[in-house]
């Protein structure tokens, strides 16, 4: 899935490991003008129980992390 925030798009999968315990969630953010060289936030990646989530609800938490960290990343004063 992808989303767009503040000049941001941050391209979001959910996927089961290699032992169908738990959800991998990564979301890499670049840049929606191109400009590299200005930098941005880094990506994520972090895992969360399959017994605990369901799929919709860890790419909901993954979307919420990646905005989050967009926002934070601008409060930080970057442009």
């Amino acid at each position: 899935m992808v989303l767009e925030h503040r000049g941001f798009k941050a391209t979001t999968d959910v996927v089961a490991d290699e032992l169908g315990v738990q959800w991998v969630c990564r979301a890499t953010i670049e840049r929606t003008d191109g400009n590299s060289e200005n930098g941005g936030p880094q990506g994520i990646e972090f895992s969360l129980s399959r017994a605990k989530i369901d799929p919709l609800m860890a790419a909901s938490v993954l979307e919420h992390r990646a905005v989050t960290l967009i926002d934070e990343w601008h409060k930080q004063g970057h442009r």
